[in-house]
């Protein structure tokens, strides 16, 4: 997705005034006279908040609950989407808040099914109408669907758009689930609207403190 989670937290964490933020050794500041930008590191954030979620896994498993369970529905071979989830396994098995499982549009439904019965999260994006059933969710999971799919109505005959959940049959079962259209997507675009009015007043602020600054250097100077 587009506006991505890291870029929310991202903004987040750069506009908490009271916490010292750090990238590459190098203390976060804004300057009128720089030369070059400073480089955000992802890894360290990422670093910072996988440390987070072991202690509240540690915490949930020492409470007596289970721990989480993540399904992922992968969609064909390609090489970059493959990286992308084997980025989250790892990640998931660094922290210990759950145990991924990666499957694609090619495997065997009963298999796929096995997977995805036992997950408390299930995100699909393979581009399948109804590839995701009501009977391959378990009680109370939460669905993301991801897909997007241009089919014809049976009833209109006109294109519509659907995801790769049966919504209707899935939405009685599970705890929440995302519907398309109206799902992912808007939020999507609306994250991107947040994260770009909080760039540009954290502009402004960073502008009105540089003259600031300067008037008080010429009233000392004077």
């Amino acid at each position: 997705m587009a506006a991505s989670p890291f870029v929310s937290t991202l903004a987040t964490r750069l506009l908490r005034p009271a916490q010292n933020c750090c990238f590459g050794h190098r203390p976060l500041h804004f300057s009128a006279i720089r030369n070059e930008a400073v480089v955000i590191s992802g890894r360290k954030l990422a670093q910072q908040i996988k440390q987070e979620v072991r202690q509240e896994v540690e915490e949930w498993v020492a409470s007596g609950n289970k721990r989480p369970y993540l399904s992922v529905v992968l969609v064909g071979e390609n090489p970059a989407s493959h990286s992308y989830v084997l980025n989250k396994t790892r990640a998931a098995a660094d922290v210990g808040d759950a145990t991924v499982t990666i499957s694609h549009r090619y495997t065997p439904k009963e298999q796929l099914k096995k997977h995805t019965i036992l997950a408390d999260i299930v995100v699909s994006a393979a581009g399948i109408p109804n590839l995701i059933t009501a009977d391959m969710i378990k009680e109370g999971a939460a669905v993301i669907d991801v897909g997007i799919n241009r089919i014809q109505d049976p009833i209109t005959a006109k294109p519509k758009l659907v995801g790769d959940v049966d919504f209707e049959g899935v939405r009685k079962k599970a705890s929440y689930i995302t519907p398309v259209p109206g799902g992912v997507g808007p939020m999507t675009v609306a994250m991107l609207m947040k994260n770009t009015i909080i760039a540009a007043k954290k502009v402004l602020r960073l502008e009105e403190r540089e003259v600031l600054k300067s008037k008080e250097l010429g009233v000392a100077t004077n």
